[in-house]
Order: structure tokens, then C-alpha cells, then sequence
């Protein structure tokens, strides 16, 4: 037993250091590749501090705080359209109204107007009728004074005494 004793322990030995040194040439490779990622990629800018992280956080709370200021203004203005639409559509059904109104109006009218044409043109007809029937009493009447006037008399018998 112990002439096989010696060589297991010197294989666990070997074992050991075998997986040790693996271990340290891993620890090794890996300080040796970030030295080399850190030469060749190196920061171009400097971190930034916390007092310019602080100041742009002010300047972003301040850009906020006015953003909200030009939204409750263009919150205010809306509110004013809308009021102004509003009015607006109030005022368009009036007229709306108010001109149905005068159309109604305007065809009366125009139904008056074309019954007055009709009557004119009627009196008109009726004028030019009495015109001619004025003007044929006239010849008439012309004529009528052109012609010597015969004026013929006849006595009956009758009923004086007397000498003559």
C-alpha cells in the first residue's frame, strides 16, 4: 500500500498544480486583455461631474417648469376659441333663421310681384282694347260730323184752329 500511495499523491499533487496554474494563466489573460482593450480604446472625454449633471438637471426643470407655463397658455387661448366657436355658431343659427326667414319674405313678395305683372299686363290689354274702341268712336264721330244734316219733321194732324 504505501508503494501506491507515493504515486496518488503525487498525481493529486500534479493535479493541483496543473489546475492552479491553469487558474493563474486565466487570471493573467484576462489583466493582460483588459490592459490592451484599455491602450487601444481610450476615453476620448472626460467623465462627466456631478455638478454639470446637476446644473443640466436644473436646466431641464427650468425648461420644464416653462413648457408648462406655454401649455396652460395654450390651454387658456383654446378655452377662448372655443368660447369664440361657440359664439360664432350662435350667431350663424340666428342668421341662419333670419334668413329663412327673409326667403320666405322674398318668395311672398315675388308671388305679389307676379301678380301685380299679371294684372298689369291684363290692364294693359284691357287699355289698348279701349284705345282702339276710342279711336273707332272717333272716326265715327269725325264722320258722322263731315255729313250735311237733314232735319226732317212731320206733323200730324191734329188739333189747331186758326187763320193761318
Amino acid at each position: 500500500m504505501s508503494t501506491g500511495l507515493v504515486p496518488r499523491i503525487a498525481r493529486r499533487a500534479l493535479v493541483v498544480v496543473a489546475t492552479a496554474a491553469v487558474i493563474g494563466v486565466a487570471v493573467v489573460s484576462v489583466q493582460l486583455a483588459s490592459e490592451w482593450r484599455a491602450a487601444s480604446a481610450p476615453l476620448d472625454a472626460a467623465p462627466v461631474s456631478a455638478s454639470s449633471i446637476t446644473d443640466a438637471m436644473a436646466a431641464q426643470q427650468a425648461r420644464a417648469g416653462q413648457l408648462t407655463s406655454d401649455i396652460d397658455q395654450v390651454a387658456s387661448q383654446i378655452s377662448d376659441i372655443h368660447a369664440a366657436l361657440q359664439a360664432a355658431n350662435g350667431a350663424l343659427a340666428a342668421q341662419n333663421g333670419s334668413a329663412a326667414t327673409v326667403q320666405g319674405q322674398l318668395n311672398t313678395a315675388q308671388a305679389k310681384l307676379a301678380a301685380l305683372q299679371a294684372q298689369l299686363k291684363a290692364a294693359q290689354a284691357r287699355l289698348s282694347q279701349l284705345n282702339a274702341a276710342a279711336a273707332r268712336q272717333a272716326a265715327l264721330n269725325a264722320a258722322a260730323a263731315r255729313q250735311p244734316t237733314v232735319v226732317t219733321t212731320t206733323t200730324t194732324g191734329g188739333g189747331e184752329t186758326g187763320d193761318r
